[in-house]
C-alpha cells in the first residue's frame, strides 16, 4: 500500500462520482459463503412468496442496526453506528473507488480514490492542492460550501481530542497551520509527520476518504459556538452541516432513525431509494424481520447458525474480507493480568478454530498479525499462540496464578459475542480458570472502557473482547490507538494499559516517517514485543463482513470500513 500510494508523485485526478468499473477490469469477486451457496441456488426455486413477489415500488430500505448512535460530529465518532450513518449523512473531499464484481456487489480499491467534493487535485510532494466543485451548497441551509469550510472542518480535527485527531494524525495533519485556504475554491495542505518535517506522507490522500475527513458547513456550525464549546461540538453530536446524500428526517431515541435523500443534490443523481429508515432491533427477532420482509438489510445481531439459515431460506447471504478483527485485552495493571506469563497462557487457551467454526458458521480466518494481514509490516508475530492447554496450564503454575477467576467484558448487542464469549470461557475452565460473563449494552460498555482509559473509573478490569477494524493496511493508526502510552494524542483505545517505552519511541520515530524499509523494521520489533506482551489488542479472528439482504435488493458495497452505503442499493429489476 505504501509503495502505491508514495508512487504517485505528482498526479492531477480525473473527475468521477465512484460510480462502477467497468467490469470486465475487475479484482477477484466477493463470494456467497460456500455452505449457502448451494442451498441458495436451490432455494431460488423454492416458492417463498418473499423471493417472488416484486419489491413495491416507494418501499423504504430498512436497515437493522443494534443500537443508536452516539454522535454524529465527524470529531468525535464514538461507535459503529455513528461510523455507519457518517458513510451517507456526510461527504469529503474524495472518496472510495469501487469496482463492480460478478455477483452484484462492489468491492472498494483499498489505496485508490475519486473525487467527491474536489473535482481535482495536484500531489507536489508533501503538498496536496485540492480544486473545489463550485456548485455544492449544504442542506438544510443553502449555504455554498467554500474552501473556508473544509479549512475550518480540518482544523477541528486537529483541536478535538479523539478519533478525528488521531485520523488527522495519520494522514500528516497536526496543526490548523498545515491547511491553507488562498482562495474560495482552492485548499492547500501541506503534510508533515509527527515531528513537523514537510514529508510525503505515503497514506495521505487515501486517508482522506474515512469519516473524520467530512467538510462541515462552518458558517452554521459556528453559530452553536460557546466559550464553553468553541467547537460546537454538543450540537454536532446530534445535529447535522452537511451536503448530503441523506439527511435524517427524524429520529426515535433507541427506536429509529429516518433518513430522507437530499432534495437537488449537487450530483444531480437521486438514490433508489429515497427514504432509509435505521431500525433499532433491541430484543426484536431479527431472523423473522428478514424472513418476513420487514427488514431488509442486516449486517450485525446474527450467528452464523442465523444466516446459514437465511441463505437455506434463499436470502442471500454475502460475506467480504473486510479487516473487522476480534481482539481481546487484558487488564496489565491489575491481578491476575499483571504477570505476562498469565497473558500468555490466556492466548494460548482461546480456541480459534471452534469459535470459527461454531460461532460464526465458517465465515473467518485466524488471524496471526498484530496489524492488518496486508499491511507490508505485517510479521505473523502471534502465530505462536495456536491452541495449547498444557502450554497455558505450565505457564500458570510457573506463575503461581492457578485457578484464577477474572470478569470478562463484551458487547451484547452482537448474538455472536455471546457465543465466542461462551466457547472462550469454557476452554478456560479446562486449564482452571473461571471467567465471569458481563455481556453488557454497546453505549454502556463504551463508557465504561471509555472511563477507564481516562483514568475516570478504575473499576472495570478483567478482559475484553472488542471487534475493532482499521481502515488502513499501515501501522500507525493501530499503534497510536493501542499501542502508544495514553496522552491526549495518542494511547485513546489502549485499555490494556500497554506502556513500553522502547515502543514509544519507535512509534514516534517511524509513524510518518518515508523510510520505508527502517519503518517495516521498526513495528515488525514492536509486534514481536506486543506478542511477548500478549497485553493489548491481541489479535484472534479476522471477522470480516457478513451481509444478508433482502432478495429484491442488490449494489451491496464491500470497503476498508465495512458500512452500509445506501446510494448503491437499489431494487432489483
Amino acid at each position: 500500500m505504501q509503495r502505491r500510494a508514495a508512487a504517485a508523485g505528482r498526479s492531477l485526478a480525473r473527475p468521477s462520482l465512484g460510480l462502477p468499473r467497468d467490469p470486465d477490469r475487475r479484482r477477484p469477486p466477493m463470494t456467497i459463503h460456500r455452505r449457502g451457496l448451494g442451498l441458495l441456488l436451490a432455494g431460488a426455486a423454492l416458492p417463498l412468496p418473499a423471493l417472488a413477489q416484486p419489491r413495491p415500488a416507494g418501499k423504504p430500505l430498512v436497515h437493522a442496526i443494534p443500537a443508536d448512535i452516539a454522535s454524529l460530529d465527524p470529531a468525535d465518532i464514538r461507535s459503529q453506528q455513528d461510523q455507519e450513518i457518517g458513510c451517507n449523512v456526510y461527504e469529503r473531499l474524495v472518496t472510495f473507488k469501487f469496482d463492480l464484481q460478478p455477483n452484484g456487489t462492489l468491492q472498494a480499491d483499498p489505496v485508490e480514490v475519486v473525487p467527491q467534493l474536489a473535482e481535482s487535485w495536484v500531489v507536489e510532494g508533501p503538498v496536496i492542492t485540492f480544486r473545489l466543485r463550485r456548485d455544492v451548497r449544504f442542506f438544510p441551509t443553502g449555504n455554498p460550501m467554500t474552501s473556508e469550510d473544509v479549512r475550518y472542518s480540518f482544523e477541528r480535527l486537529t483541536r478535538i481530542a479523539g478519533n478525528g485527531r488521531n485520523q488527522a494524525g495519520i494522514a500528516g495533519i497536526f496543526k490548523a497551520e498545515q491547511i491553507e485556504a488562498p482562495d474560495p475554491y482552492t485548499v492547500r495542505i501541506t503534510f508533515t509527520d509527527n515531528l513537523g518535517t514537510p514529508t510525503a506522507i505515503p497514506v495521505a490522500l487515501t486517508s482522506m476518504k474515512f469519516q473524520q475527513f467530512a467538510i462541515l458547513d462552518s458558517v452554521e456550525v459556528k453559530k452553536h459556538a460557546t466559550a464553553e464549546d468553541p467547537w460546537a461540538g454538543q450540537w454536532l453530536q446530534r445535529n447535522l452541516a452537511t451536503t448530503g446524500p441523506y439527511t435524517i428526517h427524524s429520529r426515535t431515541t433507541n427506536q429509529q432513525l429516518e433518513l430522507r435523500a437530499v432534495p437537488d443534490h449537487w450530483s444531480g443523481t437521486k438514490p433508489a431509494f429515497e427514504t432509509v429508515i435505521l431500525r433499532i432491533r433491541g430484543n426484536a427477532d431479527l431472523v423473522s424481520l428478514i424472513r418476513g420482509g420487514v427488514v431488509d438489510y442486516a449486517a450485525e445481531g446474527l450467528t452464523g447458525r442465523q444466516y446459514d439459515a437465511l441463505a437455506a431460506a434463499g436470502f442471500p447471504v454475502l460475506h467480504g474480507n473486510t479487516p473487522s478483527i476480534l481482539r481481546l485485552h487484558m487488564a496489565m495493571d491489575k491481578e491476575p493480568f499483571t504477570d505476562p506469563r498469565v497473558r500468555q497462557a490466556m492466548l494460548y487457551a482461546i480456541p480459534h478454530d471452534r469459535i470459527i467454526r461454531t460461532a460464526l458458521a465458517g465465515r473467518g480466518k485466524r488471524q496471526v498479525c498484530f496489524f492488518n494481514a496486508e499491511d507490508i509490516t505485517c510479521n505473523d508475530s502471534f502465530a505462536r499462540y495456536s491452541l495449547n492447554l498444557d502450554r497455558a496450564r505450565a505457564l500458570l503454575k510457573e506463575a503461581g496464578k492457578e485457578g484464577i477467576t477474572f470478569d470478562f467484558w463484551y458487547s451484547s448487542a452482537l448474538p455472536y459475542n455471546n457465543d465466542i464469549a461462551i466457547l472462550i470461557a469454557d476452554s478456560l475452565k479446562q486449564i482452571g480458570v473461571t471467567a465471569t460473563l458481563k455481556p453488557t449494552p454497546a453505549l454502556q460498555l463504551l463508557d465504561a472502557v471509555r472511563a477507564r482509559i481516562n483514568g475516570v473509573d478504575q473499576g472495570m478490569s478483567g478482559m475484553l473482547l472488542n471487534e475493532g477494524v482499521i481502515w488502513l493496511n499501515d501501522p500507525s493508526t493501530l499503534a497510536n490507538l493501542a499501542v502508544a502510552s495514553k496522552s491526549p494524542t495518542a494511547g485513546v483505545s489502549n485499555w490494556a494499559r500497554y506502556s513500553d517505552p522502547e515502543a514509544d519511541d519507535l512509534h514516534t520515530k517511524y509513524r510518518n516517517s518515508a523510510d520505508a524499509p527502517a519503518r517495516k523494521v521498526a513495528y515488525q520489533r514492536i509486534q514481536d514485543k506486543l506478542a511477548e506482551a500478549a497485553g493489548t489488542a491481541n489479535p484472534l479472528v479476522m471477522l470480516g463482513r457478513t451481509i444478508v439482504t433482502s432478495p429484491s435488493i442488490t449494489g451491496v458495497t464491500f470497503s476498508q470500513d465495512p458500512y452500509a452505503r445506501y446510494v448503491y442499493l437499489k431494487p432489483k429489476a
